[in-house]
């Protein structure tokens, strides 16, 4: 039995009476209470912590266990320091002998203590008789002090570890990003509630199953090389961004950081803990960004760097035969005037539509870009047919044709075309272009609105 209560010997405090396992905090040392009697051959035994952590005694059969109320509290009891206390005869100890004398229902004559370690509490066992504890004894008393304080020790750290566990899964639980827990074939065996934001299951759903499910197929290999190195111990923190399937069939970007992770006791590799957060903003920024990088911002078409990126590409490729295409140097005639006359935005209204025009007649597998102020290019595959780059240099003198409206202005504009064939005119692309500005030049000179080849002669026949 389990008996807690305040208050000195013959204090009128109420004797609280617990059964055995719910005594307080939960700490099951009523059995070591019965082991101290025994031990010593005592009617009784008590232990006693500190502060609100509980009280426990144990007495022989037959004694009234309400009346040892006194053994279940350190209030008013003597304190020998760290040593062991012991009191032969309680009636002729002067310090004691209230105790023999105060204490209704009780005949209490022996008295021996033991305080735990680091002030927690004391295992004392009393007799109705006076006695003495010989060495063996002491021995013992001493052994289930520690006995008692193990105990403690081991709730302690399990009390620390459900606290632990309790503030990981508060902020598992609360925090945006989220955590999953898994082994080391890659099964999850926890998933924490914000997934539901991430990709839309329950977190219920995702437990007992692989990430490699719902992993794009196009980030498949470098999820796979990553995981395949946490779990060969070769590498113990990892990020990886990768796109993972929503329950509603979209792909989401996604950052994981994966750790290893260790069994406490072996120090063997056990799983992994993974922090993932969505990363589709920041995506989209970089691809604009790239985008912005790439692109002519007022006419939305490829720059001269990635144009020149396409050239050296065509330029640099390794085949049975070399690549054919050709590349179009594309001027606005007199373009300066109407930026002169009408102003810059009427200029850049000019640049926006002839881009447009170009758009239109460009085909799968063309590029058209804006390389400079009023300077445009195009590069075209040709397949053999050499005579389709002549019909596409008219198809864009055509797209031209129609007069250009800025307010109440209407203007007309032509352009000029010089136009260098790979790899008759060339295979690296300075030659490329070098002939395409001779071509365009030809062309400016021949009254503009045209077109010429750096080589006619490929066209004829």
């Amino acid at each position: 039995m389990c008996l807690a209560a305040e208050g000195e010997p013959g204090s009128p405090t109420p004797l609280i009476v617990s059964p055995a396992g719910e005594c307080p905090a939960g700490l099951p040392f009523d059995g070591l209470c019965r082991l101290a009697r025994s031990l010593l051959q005592v009617p009784a035994a008590s232990l006693c912590l500190t502060g609100d952590r509980g009280h426990w005694l144990d007495v022989a059969e037959g004694l009234d266990a309400g009346a040892w109320h006194f053994a279940t509290s350190l209030n008013g009891r003597p304190d020998s320091g760290a040593g062991v206390m012991v009191v032969e005869d309680v009636a002729a100890n002067p310090v004691f002998a209230p105790w023999a004398h105060g204490l209704p229902g009780v005949t209490l004559r022996f008295i021996a203590s033991l305080p735990l370690p680091g002030g927690a509490g004391r295992l004392a066992v009393f007799d109705v008789r006076p006695r003495g504890l010989d060495a063996v004894e002491r021995g013992r008393l001493a052994d289930l002090v520690e006995l008692a304080s193990a105990g403690l020790r081991l709730i302690d750290q399990a009390e620390q570890a459900a606290m632990r566990e309790n503030h990981f899964r508060l902020l598992a639980e609360t925090s945006t990003d989220t955590i999953v827990r898994g082994n080391l074939d890659g099964v999850r065996l926890y998933v924490s509630p914000s997934v539901r934001t991430l990709i839309g299951y329950e977190p219920e759903e995702l437990v007992g199953r692989r990430a490699m499910e719902i992993v794009h197929p196009d980030d498949l290999t470098t999820f796979a090389a990553l995981m395949g190195q946490i779990r060969s111990g070769q590498l113990s923190i990892g990020v990886v961004e990768v796109r993972q399937r929503h329950k509603d069939g979209s792909w989401v970007w996604m950052e994981a950081s994966v750790r290893l992770t260790y069994d406490p006791l072996t120090r063997e590799p056990d799983g992994y803990v993974s922090s993932v957060r969505d990363i589709g903003r920041r995506k989209l920024a970089e691809q604009r960004l790239e985008h912005l990088a790439s692109h002519d911002a007022l006419t939305e078409l490829p720059n001269r760097t990635l144009f020149n990126a396409r050239l050296d590409a065509l330029c640099a490729s390794k085949g049975d035969a070399p690549s054919q295409f050709a590349v179009f140097c594309i001027d606005i005639d007199h373009f300066k005037q109407v930026n002169d006359t009408l102003g810059h935005q009427a200029g850049d209204s000019v640049l926006r539509e002839a881009a447009r025009r170009f758009r239109s007649v460009a085909e799968a597998g063309d590029l058209v870009a804006r390389t400079g102020g009023d300077e445009f290019a195009l590069i075209m595959p040709v397949a053999g047919d050499i005579a389709a780059v002549a019909a596409r240099a008219g198809r864009i003198l055509t797209a031209m044709q129609p007069p250009f409206v800025f307010g109440e202005s209407t203007l007309s504009i032509g352009v000029s075309i010089g136009i260098a064939l790979a790899p008759h005119d060339g295979a690296d692309p300075d030659r490329l272009a070098s002939a395409a500005d001779r071509a365009l030049y030809e062309a400016k000179s021949a009254g503009r609105n045209g077109y010429r080849l750096s080589t006619p002669s490929p066209l004829r026949g």
